[in-house]
C-alpha cells in the first residue's frame, strides 16, 4: 500500500499558517511602534549663555607742559586781596621740556592767593575720582608754618573764584580750597591731591586750581610750576 504525502499546510498541526504568520509580524511591529511612541522624549540641554563681561570703569588722563608759551586751556587767576601777581613762561626752571609756568607774587601785605586753574568735562556721577599731580619748584625747603608760602591743588565742582573778594580771598579758613596746603621741598618735588566731585550737581564739569598763597611779607619770584596731571573717572 503506497503512502501519501501531506500537503505542507497538514503535515504539522502547530506550524503558523501564512495568514497567521503576517498577523504575526504586523502585531509584533504594532508593539514596537507602540513602546517606541511611548519612550518619553529626551530633554534638551539647557542653552548656556555667554557670561557679561563687567562694567568697566574709564578713566582720562590730561597732561599739561605749558611748552612754547601755551596755557593749554589753564588760565591764571587771583583771589582779589593781591598787592601784586603774574604768572608767566619761564625757561629759568623746567621739570620736563624746556618752560614751566613761573608764579611770582607780592607778599608784603601778609596775604594773597594766585592760582591756575581749568574746567574739564567730567562723567555724570554723585562721586567721580579725581586725582591731580603737579610739580614745583623752590631753591629751598620750607614748612607749612607761619613765614612759608604755601602751595596746593583744589578740586571743586565750580570756579574757584565765586566768592573771592579783598575781604574773602578763597584760601582763608580752605573752606573754599578744602585741602590742606603743603609745604615746599628744595628742588622739583611732585605734589598729589585726590577728591571726589558730584558732577550731576555740578553740570557735568569738574574745575581744578593749582595755587600759591602768601602768608609772609615779602616778595616771591623764583617759583615754577610744571607737568601737570588731572586723572577723571
Amino acid at each position: 500500500m503506497s503512502s501519501r504525502r501531506l500537503p505542507w499546510h497538514e503535515q504539522s498541526p502547530h506550524r503558523p499558517s501564512a495568514r497567521g504568520a503576517l498577523t504575526a509580524l504586523v502585531v509584533g511591529l504594532g508593539l514596537l511602534a507602540g513602546v517606541g511612541a511611548a519612550a518619553p522624549a529626551l530633554a534638551a540641554p539647557p542653552a548656556h549663555s555667554a557670561p557679561t563681561a563687567p562694567a568697566s570703569v574709564t578713566s582720562t588722563t590730561y597732561t599739561s607742559g605749558f611748552e612754547g608759551g601755551d596755557w593749554e586751556g589753564w588760565s591764571p587767576e587771583d583771589g582779589g586781596n593781591t598787592r601784586g601777581w603774574w604768572i608767566d613762561h619761564s625757561t629759568a626752571q623746567a621739570h620736563g621740556g624746556s618752560q614751566s609756568l613761573n608764579y611770582q607774587l607780592d607778599g608784603t601785605w601778609d596775604n594773597g592767593t594766585i592760582w591756575i586753574e581749568k574746567q574739564f568735562t567730567a562723567p555724570s556721577g554723585t562721586a567721580v575720582p579725581v586725582t591731580v599731580t603737579y610739580w614745583a619748584w623752590s631753591p629751598a625747603s620750607g614748612g607749612p608754618g607761619a613765614g612759608y608760602w604755601l602751595t596746593t591743588a583744589s578740586i571743586k565742582g565750580t570756579d574757584h573764584d565765586l566768592g573771592a573778594t579783598a575781604s574773602n580771598p578763597p584760601w582763608d579758613g580752605l573752606g573754599s580750597w578744602d585741602i590742606t596746603p603743603e609745604h615746599y621741598y628744595g628742588g622739583w618735588h611732585q605734589y598729589t591731591d585726590t577728591a571726589t566731585v558730584n558732577t550731576i550737581a555740578s553740570g557735568g564739569t569738574v574745575n581744578v586750581a593749582i595755587a600759591l598763597h602768601a602768608n609772609f611779607e615779602s616778595k616771591r619770584d623764583f617759583l615754577h610750576f610744571d607737568d601737570v596731571s588731572v586723572t577723571i573717572g
